[in-house]
């Protein structure tokens, strides 16, 4: 299955949408669509884990506002170094190759289930990785997606705060 674009609203503004599904090829790479990596869109980013075992993938220019915040974070908060120190010890940094792959660390492939199919999926900010038996269990085909915005909406914008309370 591939649908899906990708759009820049002005600048570094990079915005991803659709589904594609993918297979991981023997040395643990997977494409990144090519519709998301041209119209100037950046072939570096960061690849973490995400919510429901899936991987998250942050492009560059977005993962640096979130260090700007991690910044602002105190080393004596407890709770926020050591969320700081799990997501650090499984964030990989990767760039596309030539053929817009990039590789799937085997810590990150068992935490997300992948084995040789995957699902990716534009998740407006950021491209999440899903295994597509995953991927069908959590997908919203009703009206909750609204409400969901609409939190969205609502979060606050401190790291801080955020860290404490889901991570």
């Amino acid at each position: 299955m591939k649908k899906g674009t990708n759009s820049s609203a002005s600048g570094n503004d990079i915005f991803f949408f659709g589904e594609y599904e993918h297979s991981l090829d023997p040395q643990r790479r997977i494409a990144i669509p090519k519709a998301w990596r041209d119209k100037g869109s950046s072939t570096h980013y960061f690849l973490l884990p995400g919510r429901f075992r899936a991987l998250q993938l942050i492009p560059y220019a977005s993962f640096r506002e979130l260090l700007a915040k991690a910044r602002k974070t105190s080393f004596a908060d407890a709770s926020a170094s050591l969320a700081l120190a799990r997501l650090g010890a499984m964030a990989q940094e990767c760039h596309c190759d030539s053929q817009g792959r990039i590789p799937i660390p085997p810590a990150l492939l068992q935490y997300a289930g992948l084995k040789s199919q995957a699902v990716i999926i534009g998740a407006m900010t950021t491209i999440q990785i899903w295994t597509p038996e995953s991927w069908q269990r959590y997908r919203m085909a009703d009206e909750s997606v609204l409400d969901e915005l609409q939190k969205i909406g609502e979060k606050p914008d401190d790291l801080t705060q955020l860290l404490k309370g889901q991570v």
